[in-house]
C-alpha cells in the first residue's frame, strides 16, 4: 500500500481560491476503491469527511475551498487599535486514507480438515459463519466444487475451513482468491497526514493566484506586503479608519514603524499570534511609542506618514506604505469601511454633496365599513377606513460622492462596491450598510485626469414604522 502526493496547496492559502489536494494510490484499481479525505481542525476534531472515486488517471482529488470558507468571516471592531483577528484565519489538517473491497490470495496448497477443505493464508480476516466467495485461478476446472459462495466453518490465525468437501478437490495446488460475499471494504485511514495548514479570508485575483506564493505576505523580508489590497500609496482624511492584517506566522514579535514627513518616528508592538495580527494604520492612532522627534504623529501641518513592519533590531521586514492626509474642505463627513479582497478593512471618505432619498412600501387591503344606524337610517363616519394600510416600510438610500482620487484608489474602490461587508460612519458611529450599486467603471488616468466616485447605500437595518 503506497499513497503519493500529486499536488497540494501551500500551507497558507486564501480560502476563496481553489484548495485542491490530489493523491495517487497503488491500490486504485482494486474493486470499490475510494480515497478518504478526513479534515480536522486545530484541536484534532473532525469537521468533514470526503470519499472520492479515482479520476481517469486514478488520482483522488478534493477541493476544500467551500468547506473552509465557512470557517472564516471578518474582524472589525472600531473600538480597538489592534487584535488577533481569529475570525479571519483558520487552522486545519488533512488526513488521506483509502477503502476498497479486499481480496486475499492464497498460494499455499489446500489441506484437508475432516471432510472439508482448509485454505491456508499468512493471515486471514474471516470468522466462523462468514460468507465468502472463492475464485480460483483456473476458473474451477480442477476443483469445481471450490468455486463460488461458501460458509466459513472454522477459522484460525493462518487458515480457515469452508463447507466444500475435500473429496471434490482435483488439484490441491491450484491457487485462488477469497473475499467477503457482501463486498465489505477494508478501510485504512491516515496513510498520509498534512498538518499545520491555514486559510485566511482572502480571494486572490485569477492572474495573481496563478503565481500565488505565501511568502508574499509572511513578513520576513522587505518585499513582503501586508495582507491587504490597499494601494501602497493611499489618501485618507485625518480621522478615517484603515485596518491592515499582518502575517507574522507566529514566528516573531516585531513593531509597526511610523514616520511622518517631519521625521518624527513612532512604533507600536505587533502581537505574536498563530497567523494574523490586525492593526489600525490610519485614523485614531493610539498606543504609539515615540522613538524620536515630537508627538503626535499627525500634526496640523503633517502631509503624510509611512508605515512598515520591522523586527526587534529595527530591520525592515515589509514594503513601506505611504498614507497621505486629505485636508481638502469637505461638505460631509461620511466614511464607508469595507472588507477588502484579502480580509483587511479599508475605507473611503465621501466628503462632497450627498442626497438622502426614501421610498415607502405599503400593503393595502379593503375592509368592510361597519357604519352605524341612527333613527332607523344607516350611515357611517367620515373617518371610516375602507382601505387599510398594513406593514408600512421605508427604505432610505444615501447617494454619496467622494473627492478626486488616483487611479490606484479608484481600482481599490471597486472592492468596496463588491464587498459583502460594509459599514457607514454617521456622526462617528458605524452602521452596517448595503451597497446598492451593482456595477462600476474602472477609470484610467490616461483617459481621465480626474477621477471621482458616486455610490448609493442603505442601512441594513431600516427604521420601523408604527401602525
Amino acid at each position: 500500500m503506497a499513497t503519493s502526493l500529486i499536488a497540494k496547496p501551500q500551507s497558507i492559502t486564501p480560502a476563496y481560491n481553489e484548495i485542491k489536494y490530489i493523491y495517487d494510490s497503488t491500490n486504485n484499481n482494486e474493486d470499490g476503491f475510494k480515497y478518504i479525505f478526513d479534515i480536522y481542525d486545530a484541536s484534532a476534531t473532525k469537521i468533514a469527511e470526503y470519499r472520492v472515486l479515482p479520476d481517469i488517471s486514478g488520482y483522488g482529488e478534493v477541493d476544500l475551498s467551500r468547506l473552509l470558507q465557512s470557517y472564516v468571516s471578518k474582524d472589525f471592531d472600531p473600538s480597538v487599535t489592534d487584535q488577533d483577528p481569529t475570525n479571519s484565519y483558520y487552522e486545519y489538517a488533512v488526513h488521506i486514507g483509502e477503502e476498497y473491497v479486499a481480496s486475499y490470495d492464497y498460494t499455499s496448497a489446500l489441506t484437508q480438515n475432516g471432510s472439508y477443505v482448509q485454505i491456508n493464508l499468512t493471515s486471514q480476516p474471516f470468522s466462523v459463519g462468514d460468507q465468502v466467495v472463492i475464485t480460483q485461478d483456473d476458473g474451477g476446472v480442477n476443483n469445481p466444487l471450490l468455486e463460488g459462495l461458501f460458509t466459513v466453518l472454522e477459522a484460525n490465525t493462518n487458515d480457515f475451513t469452508v463447507n466444500s468437501l475435500w473429496s471434490g478437490v482435483g488439484n490441491a495446488n491450484e491457487d485462488g482468491t477469497v473475499k467477503f460475499s457482501d463486498n465489505r471494504k477494508t478501510v485504512t485511514r491516515d496513510i498520509v497526514t498534512e498538518t499545520g495548514l491555514y486559510v485566511f479570508n482572502g480571494a486572490e485575483s485569477f492572474a495573481n493566484f496563478i503565481s500565488y506564493f505565501e511568502g508574499r505576505y509572511i513578513l520576513d523580508d522587505n518585499k513582503a506586503g501586508f495582507v491587504t489590497t490597499l494601494p501602497i500609496d493611499f489618501t485618507v482624511t485625518p480621522k478615517q479608519d484603515v485596518y491592515a492584517n499582518l502575517m507574522i506566522d507566529g514566528s516573531s514579535t516585531g513593531l509597526l514603524y511610523f514616520e511622518n514627513d517631519n521625521g518624527d518616528v513612532f512604533s507600536r508592538a505587533v502581537t505574536d499570534t498563530d497567523l494574523l495580527s490586525q492593526h489600525r494604520i490610519a485614523g485614531d492612532l493610539t498606543g504609539l511609542t515615540l522613538v524620536s522627534g515630537t508627538a503626535p504623529l499627525v500634526k496640523s501641518d503633517t502631509e503624510y506618514y509611512t508605515v512598515k513592519y520591522v523586527d526587534a533590531t529595527i530591520t525592515t521586514h515589509s514594503v513601506t506604505y505611504t498614507i497621505r492626509l486629505d485636508r481638502r474642505c469637505k461638505i460631509n463627513e461620511y466614511e464607508i469601511a469595507f472588507l477588502d479582497r484579502l480580509g483587511s478593512i479599508g475605507s473611503f471618505a465621501f466628503q462632497l454633496r450627498d442626497k438622502l432619498m426614501g421610498t415607502v412600501t405599503k400593503d393595502v387591503y379593503n375592509q368592510n365599513i361597519e357604519g352605524a344606524v341612527t333613527s332607523q337610517e344607516w350611515g357611517y363616519d367620515t373617518m371610516a377606513q375602507g382601505s387599510k394600510v398594513i406593514y408600512p416600510r421605508i427604505k432610505e438610500v444615501y447617494e454619496l460622492n467622494t473627492n478626486w482620487m488616483t487611479e490606484a484608489m479608484a481600482t481599490y474602490f471597486t472592492e468596496l462596491v463588491s464587498s459583502p461587508n460594509t459599514w457607514i460612519k454617521i456622526n462617528d458611529e458605524y452602521y452596517s450598510c448595503i451597497v446598492e450599486d451593482t456595477g462600476y467603471e474602472k477609470e484610467r488616468q490616461k483617459n481621465r485626469n480626474l477621477i471621482r466616485k458616486t455610490i448609493k447605500v442603505y442601512l441594513s437595518v431600516q427604521d420601523r414604522v408604527n401602525g
